[in-house]
């Protein structure tokens, strides 16, 4: 039996725009609630890393008993474990995530005509749940690399090809300023797009601060604005001097005082003005330096701050 017209308005809409909602699936959830007339609805979502999560109308609803809805075969009906009366189906999505659609109430059994509505919402759930896992996939991808810039000490935002701004990534908006960009910066990030050469630009609520801007490549999305430059910025005050020495340690294997020579040197300062800023004697010092050419392989100072600045140790 096909889904009613109703139920396709109150129950399929809801399950597929459930995947945005800031707790997953809660006004579908309630719906399934009422339509049945279950004291419980909730749906059990399952990786292979992260273990259960379970969302549930009323939402402080205890998860189905472990144990027993884990090792049902996915894709039909059951009757569920535990006090009163229950329903639950589970399916899969193809990374791996699995999902479990449960109801229960304490007072009398459902009927079969309730079970056959979970059976026939299951291929649906499925492709929600597949729907959700892009989604946090895609999350999970934009997060690592919004560290790894952030570690990189990179501000970044990026534009459309007229010019206006598509994301921002939150030191470069604190960097910024909140007001939409400048004329002369649009007309710089649309030559940009279409010339598809970088640009220098000033930028900042003071135009102290420089971007650069980068023309990348549009990613042909369907529904939604691609971005076709990248502004990055440096960020200040970035560095963490510790991390980085430790970093050194072991890389180099240097001792932690002459790490912190070596990062004073690869930031630009001589060697004299190393000693003063560590708080080391001049014959001190050079000791120190002797030990981390030989660690390091390095010949004088320039080799050093190339070998320093291109290792990862400077991410740290």
């Amino acid at each position: 039996m096909a889904i009613g017209r109703a139920d396709e308005t109150d129950l399929l809409l809801p399950l597929h725009d459930g995947v945005h909602e800031a707790r997953p699936w809660q006004t579908f959830l309630a719906r399934l609630r009422q339509r049945v007339r279950a004291d419980v609805a909730g749906i059990a979502v399952e990786t292979a890393d992260d273990g259960a999560h379970w969302f549930a109308v009323p939402a402080h609803s205890p998860t189905p008993a472990d144990g027993h809805w884990r090792e049902l075969r996915l894709g039909r009906v059951y009757p569920l474990e535990g006090g009163g009366f229950g329903r639950i189906v589970g399916v899969d999505e193809p990374a791996g995530a699995r999902a479990w659609l449960a109801i229960r109430r304490m007072e009398r059994d459902f009927t079969a005509a309730d079970g056959a509505l979970l059976a026939r919402l299951a291929p649906h759930l499925a492709i929600a749940v597949r729907t959700r896992a892009t989604l946090d996939r895609m999350l999970d991808d934009a997060m690592v690399t919004e560290a790894a810039l952030r570690r990189a000490g990179i501000g970044w935002v990026g534009f459309a090809a007229d010019g206006h701004v598509l994301a921002v990534s939150p030191e470069a908006a604190g960097l910024l300023g909140d007001r939409p960009p400048p004329q002369a910066l649009v007309s710089v990030v649309i030559a940009c797009a279409g010339d598809e050469l970088p640009q220098l630009v000033a930028a900042g609520p003071t135009g102290r601060e420089r971007m650069l801007l980068v023309p990348i490549t549009a990613s042909a999305p369907v529904a939604a604005t691609s971005a076709r430059v990248m502004g990055l910025v440096r960020l200040p005050g970035s560095e963490n001097r510790s991390a980085q020495a430790a970093a050194l340690v072991a890389l180099f294997g240097l001792a932690p005082s002459e790490a912190r020579l070596a990062l004073a040197v690869a930031s630009g300062a001589s060697l004299i003005e190393s000693a003063g800023q560590l708080g080391l004697t001049i014959e001190t010092a050079r000791n120190y330096s002797k030990r981390v050419f030989a660690k390091t392989r390095t010949r004088g100072q320039a080799d050093l701050v190339r070998t320093i600045m291109s290792s990862v140790a400077w991410l740290a």
